[in-house]
């Protein structure tokens, strides 16, 4: 009976796609409808979009990493070159808990009313194709802040931080990369295509437990990615669960 378990963890263990030094955190967006689509009807991330949207391996966000605390997104969205002219957004995080999110509507005006509390404002036209980096700058903001919804589809809100000093406090400018070409083997994902954009730090703002929440969608909403780090009470009984199983595998007989 060991075999077995071993297998089983190993499975759970392979089966996350995982990037040299970075763990995967992507959880599901909520985002399902009954189709014969199968785009609109799983509650995976990879090859789907949000339904109704357009579907293609062009529009697809497939998952979110953390390399100690850096964050990275994949998918066969091409972050930097836009599609059919429409862009991306910009990274939303939330260290305070729940967060509003897969809801079409808000209440208030273009403000933030969705929970998250810090947004990377990505200069996504400013990037230097040389050295494949760009860079951001990183505010901490609050419900009366400012953002920019879909412009098609809604349900993927919020979209982008709008700038101009409205309600945000300044905490950093860094730098982030940007990689194309990338193989279905190297990021565990299908599809043929993947590009990746990496090195957001969340070194300044996580608190001492490390969790956090992460939203990022393209300007009209097509698709939109979702990364969770739970708090270690999360982390403590999904360990006690595997010891558990562990712990049945040995009295079983062989």
């Amino acid at each position: 009976m060991k075999k077995p378990i071993q297998f089983l963890l190993v499975f759970l263990a392979c089966s996350l796609p995982i990037l040299v030094g970075a763990s995967q955190i992507t959880i599901f967006d909520n985002q399902k409808i009954n189709s014969p689509n199968t785009w609109y009807n799983h509650s995976g991330e990879d090859q789907e979009v949000e339904p109704g949207a357009a579907y293609s391996q062009d529009w697809d966000l497939e998952g979110m990493f953390l390399d100690g605390k850096h964050l990275s997104i994949v998918g066969g969205w091409d972050f930097i070159n836009k599609t059919d002219d429409i862009g991306s957004g910009d990274i939303f995080i939330s260290t305070l808990g729940n967060v509003i999110y897969g809801e079409s509507t808000q209440p208030n005006n273009f403000l933030n009313y969705y929970g998250y509390n810090f947004v990377f404002d990505v200069n996504w036209d400013d990037f230097n194709t040389s050295t494949n980096e760009g860079t951001y700058t990183l505010w901490k903001i609050d419900k009366d802040t400012k953002i920019t919804l879909g412009t098609g589809l809604n349900t993927s809100n919020p979209v982008a931080y709008q700038a101009n000093g409205n309600n945000g406090f300044l905490v950093e400018t860094g730098t982030f990369r940007y990689e194309s070409g990338l193989s279905d083997a190297a990021t565990g994902f299908l599809g043929g295509t993947h590009y990746m954009i990496s090195g957001f730090d969340l070194s300044n703002i996580l608190g001492p437990d490390g969790s956090f929440t992460a939203h990022f969608t393209q300007e009209c909403g097509n698709d939109s990615i979702m990364g969770q780090v739970p708090e270690p009470t999360t982390m403590v009984l999904l360990g006690m669960g595997l010891l558990g199983i562990g712990a049945i595998g040995r009295k079983l007989p062989l």
